[in-house]
């Protein structure tokens, strides 16, 4: 049963709201003031404990939420001590200086962890191990800074400054300094760690898909980078006008939003196109002002003696022109980023196309199909199916729900394609479909053609297996049978030639040496047929026998790690072939001294996901040669190993060492 969430966090923002509203209503009751940072501290205080208060109640056990709480209630303090200093100081209320004095201080106990929270997004850890000394500095340097701020020379509030009466360290040449080295390492370290987990999605024991978790903090990135260049140009932009201080209203409350998304994840109707449309404003919008304020400052500069309509109406045109054609470009960058190349489907059959056109296997066309479609649409799984349920590709598991995309080539269903949703409970939108729809086309295409080759490759194993039989039925038949039968008549010819009169014996000569060669060709024929070791011995004792009877001085030894089963005729022929043919390349052209030579029968590995495993003959020959050449060209025997594999639906590589020898495996199917 689900513990009952606690309900006492939604104080905070209530408490931050209030003193945000008693700030404002005192400062603005007051003599005229400097509203420029009560703005930012209305903002923070009012959304940021919100939110912080909404994950606290949810997540307790996640630090951003209290971080999100305390960042707010550090400015909303501002705001009400700011209010109360402004006011009562020009009404005498006990207490102003202090709350002057306060103002001074107690905002960093907020804009600290404000900016320390992306380093522990979204789970409340760091990003890694590698990141505990960061975080040791930063909160070293924060406690330094907050130490100092009580304590420097000067008092400010809202515009205006007089000497503080505890003013023991110098505000320009020391708490400045200070305070500038701690805010650019929080600005830096905001950033790097956000981008850091987004490039390292899915490589640890994440539960979602990369692509889905990428998906998940790609918000958070971008409010946080526009965050650090919100407070960066707060840093190093000159205090009139307050330029930076607009980004960060502008900035700042994009970041608690982000972070709502990005814990909870909410499967909310059309989420995806109230994500894309945020994201595009809020950079088109900071992109815009800062074109406006840059354009009011320079032509400010240049013509003061219009009184500003100028500079007004020319920022406006910067700002009109420029939008239409930045908004188009950052939703296409956004579009693409989240959602992939659905507004490009020649993209992604082109991707595809590619694909298709260097798979060297046609039984292996689809490897990599499944990867194609998940990482056009962003998706996190999807799977490609044959017409009787096999996996043919997948990518990040098989899909239990979402969009099912039958594919037909002729009339004729050659399988189905599966896709995920981007996150559970959301429905693939029509763009995303018609784009399933345009590669499902292709993908059934591919999919008859693997149909079309492995039936190929089964009739042909077929063969050459029904091939190998009958040569050893026959071999059997003409050696016990046919070839007994005309010794035995040579026999009894030269039983008769003994005893026969001598105008016959020249005949029964002839007739007993009609026989032999008849026997002889027998023998031949029977050797052609199959290696008679094979019948004889096995395949390892044949293997031993070519072992025995290498020439070259050689040290050749078989090893079998256990007794080989019952195999096939063909399977035998191509083991013994093939391992004949590498122990004459390895004696002959390699000038190897020692020649090892194994077969084991083992459980196959899966040829496709979901198939059964197979078992296999796997056969390697490996010496101590000079090895491959650089530039290897396959030649008639190389090429009879590679081809006897094959027929069987098996494989063939060869390999060299870093210093030299040769290893030929031949891994043939049971």
């Amino acid at each position: 049963m689900r513990a009952e969430m606690p309900r006492w966090p939604w104080a905070i923002p209530a408490l931050c709201a209030a003193a945000v509203l008693g700030g404002i209503l005192l400062t603005l009751s007051g003599p005229e003031a400097d509203t420029t940072y009560l703005l930012l501290d209305t903002v923070v205080g009012l959304t940021y404990p919100a939110v912080g208060a909404l994950i606290a109640t949810r997540r307790p056990g996640n630090p951003v939420g209290w971080l999100l709480c305390a960042g707010g209630a550090g400015l909303a303090l501002q705001a009400l001590a700011g209010g109360y200093a402004w006011y009562g100081g020009a009404h005498g209320w006990p207490g102003a200086g202090a709350a002057a004095w306060a103002t001074n201080w107690v905002f960093f106990l907020g804009f600290g962890p404000l900016l320390l929270q992306p380093l522990l997004l979204p789970d409340g850890r760091l990003p890694s191990r590698r990141w505990r000394p960061v975080l040791v500095v930063l909160l070293a340097e924060m406690a330094v800074v907050q130490l100092m701020l009580p304590f420097r020379d000067r008092v400010w509030v809202w515009g205006r400054e007089w000497p503080s009466p505890l003013g023991l360290l110098p505000t320009e040449t020391v708490v400045a300094p200070m305070f500038a080295v701690a805010i650019a390492s929080l600005t830096v370290a905001t950033v790097a760690a956000p981008a850091v987990r987004v490039r390292r999605a899915g490589r640890g024991p994440d539960e979602d898909h990369p692509d889905q978790t990428r998906r998940r903090l790609v918000p958070v990135f971008a409010a946080v980078l526009a965050m650090a260049l919100a407070t960066t140009a707060d840093l190093v932009l000159p205090p009139t006008p307050p330029i930076g201080v607009w980004l960060e209203a502008l900035a700042l409350p994009l970041f608690p939003v982000a972070v709502a998304v990005a814990i909870f994840r909410y499967r909310l109707f059309d989420i995806e196109v109230l994500l894309r449309r945020t994201v595009v404003y809020v950079v088109v919008t900071v992109v815009l002002l800062g074109a406006y304020l840059v354009t009011v400052a320079t032509l400010d500069t240049l013509v003061r003696e219009q009184g500003g309509t100028l500079e007004a109406l020319a920022a406006t045109a910067v700002v009109a022109v420029a939008f239409a054609p930045l908004r188009h470009a950052v939703q296409r960058a956004v579009s693409r980023v989240l959602f992939g190349n659905r507004g490009d489907p020649a993209s992604a059959l082109s991707e595809l196309g590619q694909r298709l056109k260097t798979s060297a296997d046609p039984t292996r066309l689809l490897d990599g199909a499944a990867e194609i479609v998940a990482h056009t649409l962003r998706l996190p799984s999807v799977a490609v199916l044959a017409a009787d349920g096999t996996p043919m590709s997948v990518e990040g598991g098989l899909p239990s729900q979402g969009v099912r995309v039958p594919l037909l080539v002729g009339g004729r269903e050659e399988g189905e394609l599966r896709a995920a949703p981007r996150s559970p409970g959301e429905t693939l939108s029509a763009a995303d479909t018609a784009v399933l729809d345009d590669l499902a086309r292709h993908l059934a295409v591919a999919l008859a053609a693997v149909r079309l080759a492995r039936e190929v490759q089964t009739s042909r194993e077929g063969l050459v297996i029904a091939r190998e039989e009958e040569r050893r039925r026959l071999r059997r038949d003409l050696h016990d049978g046919l070839g007994p039968g005309l010794a035995a008549i040579g026999v009894r010819l030269d039983l008769i030639e003994a005893t026969a009169p001598e105008a016959m014996r020249g005949q029964l000569a002839e007739v007993r040496q009609l026989t032999q060669g008849l026997v002889g060709d027998v023998r031949r024929i029977v050797h052609d047929l199959r290696p008679p070791a094979l019948d004889e011995l096995g395949l390892g004792g044949a293997l031993e026998d070519l072992a025995l009877d290498a020439e070259g001085g050689a040290a050749v030894t078989v090893t079998l790690p256990g007794p080989l089963p019952d195999l096939p005729a063909a399977v035998e022929v191509a083991a013994y072939r093939i391992v004949q043919e590498a122990l004459a390349n390895a004696l002959r052209h390699a000038g190897a001294n020692s020649v090892e030579i194994s077969a084991v029968a083992e459980p196959g590995d899966l040829r496709d996901a979901g198939s059964a495993a197979q078992a296999r003959l796997v056969v390697t020959v490996r010496d101590d040669g000079r090895g491959l050449p650089e530039r290897l060209v396959e030649g008639v025997g190389s090429g009879s190993m590679r081809e006897r594999a094959a027929e069987l639906g098996g494989r063939l590589r060869r390999t060299s060492g870093p210093t030299g020898g040769t290893t030929v495996e031949a891994v043939l199917p049971l």
